[in-house]
């Protein structure tokens, strides 16, 4: 997707999703990870974080958008909820779970804020963007 078409989505949804999930997190949108730290991968490293649509910073209250992989208004929006869902879940927890042995699949802030997700046809614009 252009990020012309994904500002233009995250400017419809975002107010009303930002709303529901008591999130005040600003949004940034970047190409990957990469692009957003200004860093080039060492080789192989490129994969490990090439999977992410999105991030939410603690730190910056902010969510990052990867335009890499999202292709769909329904990528956006399944990221902008996930994302509200960690801006409202403890860091310290979050991070306490992984240094538990626990994974992405079984950390219970993930499987929140995947869950949460299911709520994305709430905010749909039918857009039909794609690519």
């Amino acid at each position: 997707m252009k990020n012309k078409d994904i500002l233009t989505i995250v400017d419809k949804v975002y107010p009303i999703i930002s709303k529901d999930y008591s999130c005040d997190a600003k949004v940034e949108i970047y190409k990957s990870i990469f692009d957003r730290l200004d860093a080039v991968p060492a080789m192989g490293e490129d994969k490990l974080e090439d999977d992410a649509f999105a991030e939410y910073s603690w730190d910056a209250n902010k969510i990052y958008l990867y335009t890499n992989h999202l292709n769909s208004e329904e990528d956006i929006i399944r990221s902008l909820i996930h994302e509200c869902v960690h801006s409202n879940q403890s860091y310290e927890l979050f991070e306490a779970y992984y240094e538990c042995d626990l994974d992405y699949e079984t950390h219970p802030y993930e499987i929140e804020a995947e869950y949460e997700e299911n709520n994305w046809e709430k905010y749909k614009l039918n857009t039909n963007v794609i690519g």
